[in-house]
């Protein structure tokens, strides 16, 4: 089940994104550069959890319009984190995991046209990929969708701002690509074990939004 979901999300953005391109000459484009703040949580395991340090994120969108206030949007947001596995009952905290999560999603924007002041929200489906910065440990994907809300404020015509909010919600199966546990040498964590309650997560940003108009 999670191949053929993580298939069906591939073949959902390259559709997308080729349709969306497909008239280019025909469509506004906006590029947004990004950083901010992610609230991380924590993933619930069978004898302990697995708790997340809040971390800086960053990365980039591609809006396509479709009208004047409707976008397909293109998005990749990266955070360096570590996280750390502490036993409900027993035992001594694990070692510190280093890794980073990769949201790479596609979906749409919809927006309300107030001048220069624009509220939007957003909901976009796509893939996570949880990637250790140990080979001890295996990376791992999932699908996963975000919904989130915010604003443009536009200072020219083609240069602006935008601030946004996001929940960040992976699809469970098997959770995360390394796991965490008690075992005979104590807590720990491997890539053998896995969560079945991965954290929803938070995050805010902004950055610098250019706009290419209509050619």
């Amino acid at each position: 089940m999670r191949k053929r979901l993580i298939k069906f999300s591939i073949a959902l953005i390259a559709t997308t994104v080729f349709y969306s391109t497909h008239n280019l000459s025909a469509q506004s484009i906006e590029i947004n550069a990004f950083t901010g703040w992610q609230l991380n949580g924590k993933a619930n395991l069978y004898d302990g959890e697995f708790r997340i340090d809040d971390s800086q994120n960053y990365g980039g969108k591609l809006a396509i319009g479709l009208s004047t206030t409707t976008f397909v949007e293109l998005s990749y947001m990266r955070t360096d984190t570590e996280g750390q596995f502490f036993p409900y009952y027993s035992g001594i905290p694990g070692d510190k995991v280093a890794f980073s999560s990769n949201w790479v999603q596609v979906g749409g924007l919809q927006e309300m046209d107030l001048g220069k002041i624009k509220p939007y929200g957003t909901l976009a489906l796509g893939l996570t990929v949880w990637s250790p910065k140990s080979s001890v440990y295996n990376s791992y994907t999932q699908f996963s969708m975000t919904v989130g809300g915010g604003l443009k404020i536009w200072l020219t015509d083609f240069l602006g701002i935008r601030l946004q909010a996001s929940m960040l919600m992976p699809m469970v199966y098997n959770g995360v690509g390394f796991g965490c546990g008690i075992g005979t040498g104590g807590a720990g964590c491997s890539g053998g074990v896995y969560t079945r309650i991965t954290p929803f997560q938070g995050e805010f940003s902004g950055g610098i939004v250019f706009r290419i108009p209509k050619i």
